[in-house]
């Protein structure tokens, strides 16, 4: 059975007041819902893969997707790199669709945020206040990323009533356009995705910064880029063509600092996670029913290594309902 959608990116952060700040606060995504755990939680070190986890999270809706903040007390994450680069195997960075990109870099600057030179006439690479990388861009039909060709997949259920929520103010960010991963083998991640009805939709090769269609490409120099469409956003696989693209560690964790995974919507997560299985994905602990019955959901890793949920909305009172999101 099918990826019906983005549901939200994972943000692993040290300092949740200021994470908050900027995307909540400053950039104007509305906060759904906010909740915390400590040590000595089953479920949550099940799903994790982990032992005595702690952490709070806040869920910020963007407009078109959420985003997941935790604060990890227990294990402490660490930094893969300091500061984040492109040039890293795994889930590398976001883009934020903006209606100016002047006035997004102003504001984003005003909030702790950083500028990276690398840029074209329609994207600009910024950092969050923890470094981690954002390319910012404005619509254009010539662009595969186009935020307003997306639309998003409300689940058919027959229980449930949505939860009361407000919108993002949308004043200066219009949504989270694209997840970004950085990897070796772009096909792999290809077929993988293709198994549950998420197809490449554009692909482009570039051998200097002049070829490159977005700032993203610009700072890797050459490479390759695939677009999937996963409905409501875009999944970019890059492919650098250097030689020396630094690779996850092995102890590496799904806790670690930055965009630590993507979740995706499904409609059916006993298929999709039987069929995705078959094909190289490496499962933390089974798929579980959440709480309260409105929804079930496991995290688990792509053949990449890239850290991902499968989550199956059962009512329309699931915390994290896409009914709440739009273009």
């Amino acid at each position: 059975m099918p990826i019906t959608g983005l549901n939200h990116v994972g943000l692993s952060t040290p300092d949740m007041a200021r994470t908050l700040a900027f995307y909540r606060d400053g950039l104007g995504f509305s906060e759904i819902v906010s909740f915390s755990w400590e040590a000595g939680t089953p479920g949550a070190d099940a799903g994790l893969g982990l032992k005595d986890t702690a952490a709070e999270i806040s869920v910020l809706i963007a407009g078109n997707a959420y985003l997941e903040v935790l604060h990890f007390k227990n294990p402490v994450p660490i930094y893969f790199d300091q500061p984040p680069t492109l040039n890293r195997q795994g889930i590398s960075h976001i883009g934020l669709s903006v209606r100016e990109i002047p006035t997004a870099v102003e504001l984003i600057t005003s909030l702790g945020g950083g500028v990276i030179d690398q840029s074209t006439q329609t994207s600009q690479l910024v950092t969050d206040p923890d470094g981690n990388i954002i390319e910012l861009h404005v619509d254009s039909a010539h662009d595969p990323l186009n935020y307003q060709a997306l639309r998003t997949v409300v689940p058919a259920v027959s229980t449930g009533k949505p939860n009361a929520f407000t919108s993002p103010s949308r004043s200066v960010v219009t949504g989270l356009s694209f997840a970004g991963v950085t990897a070796v083998n772009a096909q792999e991640l290809m077929d993988f995705y293709q198994v549950a009805g998420i197809h490449s939709t554009h692909s482009h090769q570039w051998s200097s910064p002049a070829e490159a269609q977005r700032a993203g490409q610009v700072a890797l120099g050459s490479g390759g880029s695939h677009v999937l469409d996963l409905s409501n956003a875009y999944l970019e696989i890059l492919e650098p063509a250097r030689a020396n693209v630094l690779g996850k560690p092995a102890s590496a964790r799904i806790i670690e600092y930055g965009f630590n995974h993507l979740c995706f919507d499904v409609a059916d997560i006993a298929s999709t996670h039987a069929d995705l299985s078959a094909v190289g994905m490496r499962c933390f602990a089974d798929w579980t029913n959440m709480p309260g019955g409105t929804s079930a959901m496991g995290y688990a890793l792509d053949p990449a290594g890239n850290p991902i949920e499968l989550l199956q909305h059962l009512s329309a009172s699931s915390l994290m309902w896409p009914g709440h999101l739009s273009i």
